[in-house]
C-alpha cells in the first residue's frame, strides 16, 4: 500500500516511512496538493493509488460512504487517525511505527481500497 499523509500531518512521518523502504508522500511536500477540497485530494490519491492519513473523520468518514456507494468511483483507502494520539514532533516515532504496521498489515497496492482502518 502506497499512502498519502493529510495536511495536518508532519512530512518528517513521511520522509522516516520513506528512509524505510515505504512509498508515502505527504500534502505539505507538494505545494500545490495543499489546500485542496477533500473531494479532491480523496480523487488525487485514487489516481495515486495512496491510501489518505487522516484524523479528519468528520469529512473523511462521509466520503468514504459516498465513495462506496454502488456505482461511485471508490476510494484507495483510508487510515484515520485517533484525534486522542498526539501530534507534536514527540509523536513522530510512534505514528511512524503505528503506520509501519499498518503498512505490514496491508501490503498490497489495493488491499484497503474502498475500505477503511486506524491506528
Amino acid at each position: 500500500m502506497k499512502l498519502l499523509l493529510d495536511e495536518m500531518l508532519s512530512p518528517a512521518i513521511a520522509r522516516a516511512l520513506r528512509a524505510r523502504g515505504h512509498d508515502v508522500e505527504a500534502v505539505k511536500e507538494h505545494p500545490d496538493w495543499e489546500g485542496l477540497a477533500d473531494p479532491d485530494l480523496v480523487a488525487l490519491a485514487r489516481r495515486e493509488r495512496r491510501a489518505i492519513v487522516t484524523t479528519n473523520l468528520r469529512d473523511f468518514r462521509m466520503l468514504h460512504v459516498e465513495r462506496v456507494t454502488p456505482g461511485a468511483a471508490g476510494h484507495a483507502g483510508l487510515v484515520f487517525v485517533s484525534t486522542t494520539r498526539q501530534l507534536n514532533s514527540a509523536a513522530i516515532g510512534p505514528l511512524v511505527a503505528a503506520l509501519e504496521a499498518k503498512l505490514a498489515e496491508y501490503p498490497g497496492e489495493q488491499d484497503l481500497a474502498d475500505a477503511e482502518t486506524w491506528i
